[in-house]
């Protein structure tokens, strides 16, 4: 029986590993754009929209791409999921950054006049109690000294 012979495949996945990418279980190959799975047996299937798929891997090469292909998901393909998320984070971060030096809408431009003009009208003080203040004059001396405006005017 004729079996594919996946030779130029691995050897592709050792000297240009970027060239390759999982989706799903498929391994993909990005420039043939053909995909490789394993079936339930272990035994290699290539899926092409050419005659490539027509033939079957054997048994042996079969298990050398199954150990190719874990190499190269620890050696690269791990790491490169990694440094994509890196990248993810840091342009969200960064997108974060320049969202807090843009120049603020309408609304809060409104709502941020009202905060300021508000600070200086708004006076916090305590008041003494008339009745406690005639009975006892020490602590209407201290409620007095407690009196504060907390909000300068």
């Amino acid at each position: 029986m004729a079996y594919l012979d996946l030779s130029p495949m691995l050897q592709a996945m050792r000297v240009r590993p970027s060239e390759f990418e999982m989706q799903g279980v498929y391994l993909h190959h990005i420039p043939s754009h053909h995909l490789l799975n394993f079936d339930t047996s272990g035994i290699a299937r290539v899926h092409a929209r050419c005659d490539c798929a027509m033939l079957d891997v054997s048994r042996a090469q079969s298990e050398e791409m199954r150990a190719a292909m874990s190499a190269w998901r620890v050696v690269y393909w791990e790491p490169r999921l990694a440094e994509i998320e890196a990248e993810k984070r840091a342009a969200a971060i960064n997108r974060e950054f320049a969202s807090h030096f843009r120049p603020p809408n309408a609304w809060r431009r409104i709502l941020a006049l009202f905060r300021r003009d508000s600070r200086f009208i708004l006076r916090f003080e305590t008041q003494p109690d008339a009745g406690a203040a005639a009975s006892n004059d020490t602590s209407g001396q201290r409620r007095s000294a407690e009196r504060r405006e907390l909000l300068p005017g």
